[in-house]
C-alpha cells in the first residue's frame, strides 16, 4: 500500500473531486511534499472529518462544498 498519494489518488481515496483536494491544499488542510504527493495519514484524517460532518446532519453542506470547490 502506498503511503504517499498523488492528488488524483487522494481524490479517489476521499471519494471527492481533484478540485476539492486542490482546495484543501490551498487552504493548508493538506500539505503535499515537494513531489506533490500527500501522506495517506493526512488524507485519512480529512476523510474522518468529512465523515463526521456528514454524520452530523450536514451532508448537504459537505456535498455543496465538494461540488463548488
Amino acid at each position: 500500500m502506498k503511503e504517499r498519494l498523488s492528488i488524483q489518488e487522494g481524490a479517489e481515496f476521499l471519494g471527492t473531486s481533484t478540485t476539492f483536494v486542490e482546495s484543501m491544499i490551498s487552504k493548508g488542510r493538506l500539505q503535499p511534499d515537494s513531489e506533490q504527493l500527500i501522506e495517506r495519514a493526512q488524507l485519512a484524517d480529512l476523510a474522518e472529518l468529512v465523515a463526521k460532518l456528514k454524520g452530523g446532519g450536514i451532508a448537504a453542506m459537505v456535498s455543496t462544498v465538494d461540488q463548488h470547490l
